[in-house]
C-alpha cells in the first residue's frame, strides 16, 4: 500500500495534513512548492464551482470556462462544444451531471503525467 494510499485512509493524518495546509495558506506562512501547487487547484476549482449553482461541482459551462482560461492552447479545441462534451463526459464518472472535486483532480493528474511523459521524451 502506497503512503498516499495509507494517508487517504488514516482520517487523522489526513486532517493534521489539511490543517497544516489551512494554516499555511491563511496565515502567509510560506508554503512548499507543493503545499502552493495544492492551494492553487483548490482555489482555482473554487474558483469555478457554484457559478450556476452547486458550489462543490462543477457544470458542463462552468467546466467550459475553466479549461478556456485556466487550460489554454493546453486542450487545444476545449472550446469546442462536442470537444467539452466528450472531456466532462470522461471526467463526470458517476454521471451525475457535474464534475467534482474528486474528478477534476483525476483529470489535472492525467495532464500532469502526459506533460511530464512528453518532456521526458524530449530529453
Amino acid at each position: 500500500m502506497s503512503a498516499s494510499v495509507r494517508l487517504l485512509q488514516d482520517p487523522l493524518s489526513l486532517s493534521r495534513l489539511l490543517e497544516s495546509l489551512q494554516v499555511s495558506f491563511e496565515s502567509n506562512i510560506i508554503m512548499s512548492e507543493i503545499q502552493t501547487a495544492m492551494a492553487l487547484l483548490i482555489s482555482n476549482f473554487e474558483k469555478y464551482a457554484g457559478r450556476e449553482g452547486d458550489k462543490h461541482t462543477l457544470n458542463k459551462a462552468e467546466l467550459k470556462e475553466l479549461l478556456q482560461n485556466e487550460l489554454g492552447e493546453m486542450l487545444g479545441k476545449a472550446t469546442d462544444k462536442a470537444a467539452v462534451d466528450r472531456i466532462f463526459n470522461e471526467l463526470d464518472s458517476n454521471k451525475d451531471n457535474s464534475v467534482d472535486f474528486e474528478e477534476f483532480g483525476k483529470m489535472i493528474c492525467c495532464l500532469t503525467v502526459m506533460c511530464h511523459e512528453y518532456f521526458i521524451g524530449k530529453k
